[in-house]
């Protein structure tokens, strides 16, 4: 692993590539991404905070990148680090986050206090950091193929489960799409990220 300070950002791919989550939204340089954490430095080790199924939890530097490895056995992870301006926030908003150790995880992505997904957790924490104020905008979500541009069914199915419509377009987040904020410096990608243009300029 690169050499990483408390703040950085660790993008994963986690599953197989056409995961439902990856399918719906583009990272960096096209990569096709579809989970978040944050690097703290909590006990004397440095870990990363995760809202992940169940709850927000802390991970092991080691198993977060062995749980995103693809059938090769190399991981597929992004590295970024938050813009200089922007970083006295990271302690305030490691504090935060570290709070929110246990909040359920939400699997429905309803922007509830109550739970939390992925991407959300992040947000949230440098929101808290900066007084109320987002650092990182809340973006339209989508559950539409990046290809074709049509609703996949699993998503409506996903939803139908607990009697909801697909939410598409309302206020949330995505791993990737926050991948690609100008506030954030990628500066190592370790392993084949699906859809991860690497000549790109």
């Amino acid at each position: 692993m690169p050499q990483l300070v408390p703040g950085d950002l660790i993008f994963a791919a986690l599953g197989e590539e056409d995961n439902l989550i990856s399918a719906v939204v583009e990272g960096h340089r096209g990569a096709r991404i579809n989970h978040v954490g944050i690097v703290v430095f909590q006990n004397g080790l440095l870990s990363v905070l995760e809202a992940i199924d169940p709850a927000v939890r802390l991970t092991s530097l080691e198993q977060y990148a062995e749980r995103s490895h693809c059938a090769e056995a190399r991981p597929r992870l992004m590295f970024a680090r938050l813009s200089a301006a922007y970083r006295p926030l990271i302690p305030g908003a490691l504090t935060f986050g570290l709070s929110r150790l246990g909040v359920p995880y939400d699997p429905y992505y309803s922007s509830s206090p109550e739970s939390l997904y992925c991407s959300e957790l992040i947000l949230e924490m440098f929101r808290h950091a900066n007084n109320g104020v987002a650092v990182f905008p809340n973006t339209p979500l989508s559950f539409r193929d990046v290809q074709s541009g049509a609703l996949l069914e699993d998503w409506v199915a996903h939803y139908a489960e607990v009697g909801r419509e697909v939410p598409e377009g309302a206020a949330g987040s995505h791993p990737a799409g926050l991948s690609r904020d100008a506030r954030l410096e990628v500066y190592h990608v370790e392993g084949r990220i699906p859809g991860y243009a690497s000549d790109a300029r």
